[in-house]
């Protein structure tokens, strides 16, 4: 953080040097968002030429939203019934046919159901990594974390970028809005804070705005940009005549490249605030109570709604996180113990509103042919229930995950997990297989090379698009 001592003096119109720092945010630092420092403009350059072997899919997507089921779904449960198992792995739900003729899911999603014509279902995801923290960084980057599981809970600048801090540096799209945005926050564990969750190797300029809050309250409204997205012209103009003024007496640093970064940054961040789809995009206050009714009054409902949002102010990739603060259970989707109840009860019901009404929404407004849509979580659970908790433990060897909208082939299950749901059957997915398809879909060819902030050159992804599902 750059540093400047002394007294405070103060500006023509009486207000010190250190008052500017503090009006609106807009100080030394810009927005002092790590996402809004530096915005790239470069666009992903693909190994192939225009008219290569690209098949149409390529590119379909102009944005995606990732709805991260953190804790691990259940895919026994939800997405990958065993009808004609025991009841030690069967469960204690019933399951429901589907738009798509034979096709069966968990009984408690009964909207979801109704989309599955036009979704791709990957029933064959599998990896090694049995943490959350480690699990959710292999699904988020498509490496696996190169220490020890418990070293994964702390973030650090060696490790691989998020897919979304990969597109804020190749693809960032024309803004004014950050590229990558996380709602409501990151994940945690304790005082950790769990990797792949940033821009990593790539430096803090590719982290991810996180909104913060509770999207939830009636009065919802993004006050921590720090700009307070809502406020009149004439305060953001008031603001930047003081950034100016302080600007003009910083002479001495006028040949220096950070003080020129600065300078830009702050142009960046006028821009943001300044634009009205940013302001109405993170003002809920002012939503209509009918649609934030349909996507569920809680925590995950609203934080889907706030990111669809988001994309239409011009974010790129979206990531709602379940939060374990929502539900009685408090532990998110990581159940251990009353699996059945909590999902019931806590979990399976608002996802499937949310959901729903994500999708309806992108397909009346004519956004689900330019959006992808992404369900996953870190892992599954076990096939087998804990008879003395009622819980399923955590599950990696083979899980459910869910795309849809630009560039997906709907309608139909891709790979297979075995009879129990213990292992792939048929067609086994990594989680670079999985990051390369999302690569695809936003028009990066997964073999792109980067540079990290140290200069080392790496590829963005360890596996392949998935042929089978993108159309």
């Amino acid at each position: 953080m750059l540093s400047i001592n002394g007294p405070a003096p103060r500006l023509c119109d009486g207000t010190t040097r250190r008052e500017a720092l503090k009006i609106g945010g807009l100080g030394m630092t810009g927005l002092t968002l790590p996402s809004l420092v530096e915005l790239s403009t470069a666009h992903a350059k693909p190994s192939a030429d225009k008219g290569s072997s690209h098949p149409a899919s390529f590119g379909k997507a102009k944005n995606c939203i990732i709805l991260f089921l953190s804790g691990g779904a259940s895919h026994h449960d939800t997405f990958d019934p065993k009808p004609n198992e025991p009841a030690e792995i069967r469960g204690e739900f019933d399951q429901i046919q589907t738009s798509v003729p034979g096709l069966v899911i968990g009984e408690h999603l009964p909207r979801t159901a109704k989309w599955m014509d036009r979704v791709a279902l990957i029933r064959s995801m599998t990896h090694e990594s049995s943490g959350h923290a480690g699990g959710g960084y292999y699904m988020f980057t498509g490496y696996k974390y190169p220490r020890g599981e418990g070293a994964a809970n702390f973030m650090g600048r060696d490790e691989a970028p998020h897919m979304g801090s990969v597109l804020s540096k190749v693809s960032p799209g024309p803004g004014p809005m950050v590229p990558f945005c996380i709602v409501p926050r990151r994940l945690d564990a304790g005082s950790g804070r769990r990797a792949g969750q940033w821009g990593g190797a790539l430096g803090g300029k590719y982290d991810p705005l996180q909104t913060g809050g509770n999207p939830n309250d009636n009065d919802f409204k993004l006050k921590h940009l720090p700009l307070i997205a809502n406020r009149p012209a004439a305060v953001i103009q008031r603001r930047k005549k003081l950034i100016d003024q302080f600007n003009s007496q910083l002479e001495f640093l006028n040949d220096n490249p950070l003080a020129r970064t600065i300078q830009q940054n702050q142009q960046k961040a006028l821009d943001v605030i300044t634009s009205d789809a940013v302001r109405r995009a993170v003002d809920l206050s002012t939503a209509d109570k009918q649609l934030r009714g349909r996507y569920g009054r809680n925590l995950f409902g609203q934080s889907v709604l706030l990111g669809k949002r988001l994309l239409e102010a011009g974010t790129r990739l979206v990531q709602v996180s379940w939060l374990r603060t929502q539900g009685q259970m408090g532990y998110a989707w990581d159940s251990h113990w009353n699996n059945f109840q909590a999902l019931r009860e806590d979990l399976i019901p608002p996802f499937d509103l949310a959901f729903t009404a994500l999708m309806s929404d992108l397909e009346r407004e004519g956004r689900l042919d330019d959006t992808l849509v992404v369900v996953a979580g870190e892992f599954g659970r076990t096939p087998k229930v804990t008879l003395k908790t009622a819980g399923r433990e955590h599950w990696s060897n083979v899980f459910s995950v869910v795309l849809a909208g630009a560039g997906i082939r709907g309608g139909q299950v891709y790979g297979a997990s075995d009879k129990i749901g213990g292992f792939p059957g048929d067609r086994p997915v990594s989680p670079g297989d999985l990051t390369a398809t999302i690569y695809h879909c936003l028009g990066i060819d997964p073999r792109t090379e980067v540079h990290d902030q140290n200069d080392r050159p790496f590829f963005i992804s360890s596996g392949d698009p998935i042929a089978d599902i993108i159309g």
